[in-house]
């Protein structure tokens, strides 16, 4: 991947939510991302559940927000697709949780700095990133304080996986598989979320 595709999926993630796959870049309109984002954050019905994972709550707002900054791909999502990237979060969160997953302030600040960095790798990151914060009235410094909460849970995320691949790969399981010395990791870990998503207690309302 070249880096200014990686750039700008880095922009991306911090502009939106964090944790998204985005595969390329539309025409942005951030005056317009933020209107709507406003408009869904002064709804009356925002804080409506909509679907429980394991008693975690997942409200019309977060659907919503996850809906919007999803919009700012090349693909497109249905409100099923949307449900499923929701509920797959809460099954990381609660499995972060589980495995008493922490991080320190130090590493928050350290690793949102590298998410910044890689914004700001190529002329064409930036200028997404600079056009951001113009539309949003903010400066770089304002912008990194508050994407310390999004950083959070993506480094809490990564440290999951990593804890979760250490323990297979010490495992006797693992040690007497056929697969022994070459696993998938992405796929470990998509598998296991997975599996973790089928046995989850999920209530959906209308």
């Amino acid at each position: 991947m070249k880096k200014t595709k990686i750039g700008i999926i880095v922009v991306l993630l911090l502009i939106a939510v964090g944790m998204l796959v985005v595969t390329a870049l539309p025409q942005l309109n951030f005056l317009s991302w933020k209107s709507s984002a406003d408009e869904i954050n002064n709804s009356q019905t925002s804080e409506r559940v909509i679907l429980t994972v394991n008693d975690q709550k997942i409200t019309e707002k977060d659907f919503e927000m996850l809906k919007l900054a999803l919009s700012q791909g090349s693909q497109t999502h249905d409100d099923q697709a949307i449900k499923d990237e929701l509920i797959r979060r809460a099954v990381i969160d609660s499995e972060i949780e589980n495995h008493a997953i922490t991080v320190s302030e130090e590493e928050v600040i350290q690793f949102n700095e590298q998410r910044f960095a890689m914004a700001y790798q190529d002329e064409s990151s930036a200028a997404i990133m600079d056009e951001f914060l113009r539309a949003n009235n903010l400066t770089l410094e304002q912008y990194k304080e508050q994407s310390l909460v999004i950083s959070r849970k993506a480094l809490l995320a990564v440290k999951l996986r990593e804890k979760l691949v250490e323990d297979y790969i010490n495992s006797a399981e693992y040690k007497n598989s056929a697969n022994a010395g070459g696993l998938n990791e992405d796929a470990f870990f998509r598998d296991y979320i997975n599996n973790k998503i089928d046995e989850a207690i999920i209530e959906i309302y209308d």
